[in-house]
């Protein structure tokens, strides 16, 4: 399963410097976008393939891992910048 693990790793990492050259990420990410598209992609590829082989066993962990990984990083910046945006997120002004 640690070699499964650092697959899945690896293919979440490619999907997030695909969605980087396709410039997925936001504006306010300029300065760090390069990194975290990639930490995002291996984060939800390493998460969806544990997720899939629980649920759909372990022939099938990997393309569920690719799957929540292109999912995870074309939705992840978004959900990410709106709680970013949202009043009780924001620090109090003093």
């Amino acid at each position: 399963m640690l070699a499964l693990s650092v697959l899945w790793l690896l293919i979440g990492a490619v999907v997030g410097l695909l969605a980087h050259g396709a410039r997925l990420r936001p504006s306010a990410w300029a300065r760090w976008g390069w990194r975290a598209l990639p930490a995002l992609g291996a984060i939800a590829g390493l998460l969806g393939g544990w997720l899939g082989t629980a649920v759909y066993g372990r022939l099938y962990g990997t393309p569920a891992a690719l799957w929540i990984a292109v999912v995870g990083v074309a939705l992840g910046p978004w959900l990410i910048e709106w709680l970013r945006s949202r009043p009780w997120a924001r620090a109090p002004h003093t």
